[in-house]
């Protein structure tokens, strides 16, 4: 395993419902029951749907032909904290699942386990009350490198060693009013700009192209046309129906994302 290239992926780094965390993470500005998402290129199509409290209840993606893909379902505990996300492929086989311990509203612990309920990957996270500050990366039960993160109110410092110390990967990350909206990441590798609109959605990515989720991914052509500009429609409740993605402000669509949404 390559550990820097792991670290620096870490370093690249949610009738009426209530509005959540999780909406938010799916570009939501008002609450739904769920987001399908119909897409040819990037990313695969999806639906994504909530319970009453506004959190994930399952997320099932499909081919790009229509055909079934995978499935997430997730089950919290009496506190209504994530307790467990269970992967079904395909065959109707559970092919991955995660086991969660929260520490109020931040994850303490994440364990991933394979088909053969092997504990493949581990995070452990201890937080400071706003942020999480420091983070351990366990392959196989082995400790793989150690990541901490220095704050400021608007930007953050993220440096990953080995446990002797030995310096693997380092990050300044500048966001707009929280860490999920990076606006500037530099590293010895990345150079990543993105601004955003007033709905919180990104309108022009430079170094990245961005998914549906804000996600960042590579696409062949980035080294031709580094930036990408995003435009929106939405629908009457403020949410995007529409997302049309350019090389350039004047270029035509390179890609088109349509989102039908339930409330």
């Amino acid at each position: 395993m390559n550990i820097k290239i792991v670290a620096l992926a870490a370093l690249a780094i949610c009738s009426c419902t209530q509005f959540s965390k999780d909406q938010e993470r799916y570009g939501l500005v008002t609450p739904a029951r769920s987001v399908t998402l119909q897409s040819d290129s990037l990313e695969k199509p999806y639906t994504a749907r909530f319970n009453r409290r506004g959190q994930l209840e399952c997320v099932e993606t499909r081919n790009f032909d229509g055909s079934f893909r995978f499935r997430e379902d997730y089950r919290y505990n009496d506190k209504h904290e994530l307790e467990e996300i269970l992967g079904t492929n395909s065959d109707g086989d559970i092919e991955i699942r995660y086991e969660y311990e929260m520490d109020g509203e931040f994850v303490a612990e994440c364990r991933e386990y394979g088909m053969n309920n092997q504990e493949m990957i581990r995070w452990v996270h201890a937080n400071d009350g706003k942020h999480i500050i420091n983070s351990e990366y366990y392959n196989e039960g082995e400790l793989q490198f150690i990541i901490d993160k220095t704050f400021t109110d608007s930007s953050y410092v993220e440096v990953s060693h080995s446990e002797e110390g030995e310096l693997i990967g380092s990050a300044q990350v500048l966001f707009l009013g929280k860490e999920t909206k990076p606006r500037h990441i530099l590293t010895d590798e990345l150079d990543i700009q993105i601004e955003y609109n007033d709905k919180g959605l990104p309108v022009m990515s430079s170094g990245a192209v961005l998914n549906s989720l804000g996600g960042m991914e590579w696409v062949p052509d980035l080294d031709i046309h580094p930036a990408r500009y995003y435009s929106y429609e939405y629908d009457r409740h403020g949410n995007w129906i529409l997302r049309t993605e350019k090389v350039h402000p004047d270029s035509s669509a390179c890609a088109v994302l349509h989102r039908s949404i339930k409330y």
